[in-house]
């Protein structure tokens, strides 16, 4: 995990808050524990490289991502800074980016 650099289809076991937010994770075997209140924002997917057909009732999963912007820290490392693309069906979320 490199300084700076962005990761891709990565992904990290996820503990939240009772709000939903993103408290501690798992990442590359390291433990990080969230050190300042993260922000809420949704991405856009780009639909038409993924969704051929979308299931009645799924429309705005297959337009919309649910993502954190985290930072956060493992024991005795620098603080990171995070990209978490939420997965409210499963504790594995994708890591989009993982910057210094």
């Amino acid at each position: 995990m490199g300084v700076g650099s962005t990761v891709l289809e990565d992904f990290a076991t996820v503990w939240t808050t009772p709000t939903g937010a993103p408290a501690r994770f798992l990442y590359q075997g390291r433990r990080f524990t969230v050190t300042v209140r993260p922000v809420f924002w949704i991405d856009r997917l780009p639909w038409w490289r993924q969704v051929d057909r979308v299931p009645p009732g799924r429309a705005a999963t297959a337009l919309e991502q649910p993502m954190w912007h985290v930072r956060a820290a493992a024991a005795g490392g620098p603080p990171l800074t995070f990209d978490l693309a939420a997965d409210p069906d499963s504790d594995q979320w994708r890591v989009s980016g993982v910057y210094g």
